[in-house]
């Protein structure tokens, strides 16, 4: 048992220090980079909901628009960002990974927990300033909100994983992972609620997991959500199906992993 606790103490040291390294590589030294983390996703929220108003348009929730897109940029954020950063993660890392206390997921676990625990951070930090200048952010059920985030987090990091572990047989699968995933962030839900889409559109893209997380998680903030089509099995299982795959695609792959560059 006292090795069990003493391996385990190693791992997590190992792991905060790769989050530490990763910080540092993302943001550099300067303040200012962790500022940008905070600033590029209201960027996008200022930038869409100028957009919608000039054009006159209405949230589908009948809410306040800057929520809407807070509850859709920040989900599909998290699901980009893991799924992405995960990928190139083990050919940054090579070096590391000649140490024997360091290992592949370790170098994989490390990424994923800078990059959700930043734009959950972010994601708090938008709302309570939401909350602070007068805009209503009703949390209808933070139970909703809380699984929806981690589900989303599961299911993008099952994709990142499995994107890693493709990366080290054919080095070019970022640029295509990137060209098919780019049209996702108009197909999940992000401008959009089911109940606002023709009934033909909404039974392709109920199949669509990430606008299921992005369904769920608005649920959580708008009582006028219609949790009708949210598939809550379906999305449950895709985030452990996809975390299990990618699991075992690194354990697979653990030995070529270390040194396929």
């Amino acid at each position: 048992m006292e090795e069990l606790r003493q391996a385990l103490r190693v791992q997590g040291r190992v792991i905060y220090a790769l989050i530490l390294r990763e910080a540092l590589g993302k943001y550099g030294k300067s303040k200012l980079g962790y500022l940008w983390g905070i600033v590029e996703p209201i960027v996008q929220i200022l930038i869409l909901v100028f957009i919608f108003s000039a054009l006159g348009r209405k949230s589908p929730t009948g809410g306040d628009l800057a929520v809407f897109f807070t509850t859709g940029i920040i989900p599909w954020m998290i699901y980009s960002n893991i799924a992405n950063r995960l990928s190139g993660a083990l050919g940054a890392n090579q070096a590391l990974m000649s140490y024997p206390h360091v290992t592949p997921l370790d170098v994989l676990l490390g990424r994923l927990l800078l990059e959700a625990t930043t734009l959950i951070i972010v994601f708090g930090i938008i709302v309570t300033v939401l909350q602070v200048i007068g805009k209503s952010v009703p949390i209808y059920d933070f139970y909703n909100v809380l699984v929806s985030l981690f589900l989303i987090i599961f299911f993008a990091a099952g994709i990142g994983m499995i994107n890693a572990t493709i990366r080290i047989y054919f080095d070019s699968w970022d640029r295509l992972f990137s060209a098919v995933n780019r049209p996702l962030y108009f197909l999940s839900g992000v401008f959009f609620t089911a109940s606002s889409l023709p009934p033909q559109a909404r039974k392709w893209l109920e199949w669509n997991p990430i606008f299921q997380y992005i369904e769920w998680l608005r649920s959580g903030f708008f009582s006028t959500i219609s949790t009708n089509y949210i598939k809550y099995d379906y999305a449950v299982g895709c985030a452990f199906f996809m975390l299990f795959i990618g699991l075992l695609s690194v354990y697979l792959s653990r030995h070529k992993a270390r040194n396929f560059i």
